[in-house]
């Protein structure tokens, strides 16, 4: 995130005529001046790493769904986890993007649960059906990246 400080100035006359002059920092925090900043604020504080981070996450489900099912779970814990830390960034500035962002990180969250309860109850189809979520959430993923690249690229 971009931090800008506005700089005020102050002059005082002592009695001797020295002049001092004191400054004073205002935080501007989130006042980014168009929405392409702010977007490109949010992508370099921590949007672009969230996104790679789903994104392997999600392969790795994808990939473990050909295994075993004792191998699904660590895989789709591991997702919630980085869905956890997606929901901590601040909410995305892109109007375009921000329908497919929030969709792909509930189909990652309501997917990554079906798949960790489905695998410990040895209920394939529930796992499974959790893992088609995270495969739906990847699509969406994919269309909130190519819609913020869009909107960094406008600016």
């Amino acid at each position: 995130m971009r931090i800008r400080v506005r700089l005020l100035t102050t002059a005082s006359a002592s009695a001797t005529a020295t002049v001092v002059a004191v400054a004073t920092a205002l935080p501007l925090t989130g006042c980014s001046s168009t929405p392409a900043e702010a977007l490109e604020d949010w992508w370099s504080s921590g949007g672009d790493s969230s996104v790679k981070a789903l994104s392997d996450t999600s392969g790795r489900v994808n990939g473990v769904s050909m295994r075993p099912m004792d191998d699904w779970t660590p895989a789709c814990q591991e997702l919630l986890s980085q869905v956890a830390k997606a929901k901590k960034l601040d909410t995305i500035p892109s109007e375009n993007a921000r329908g497919f962002w929030t969709e792909s990180l509930t189909l990652f969250e309501h997917g990554g649960n079906e798949c960790v309860a489905g695998a410990g109850e040895k209920d394939q189809p529930r796992a499974s059906a959790g893992i088609r979520e995270v495969q739906k959430g990847v699509g969406r993923l994919a269309s909130a990246v190519s819609l913020i690249r869009g909107d960094l690229e406008s600016k």
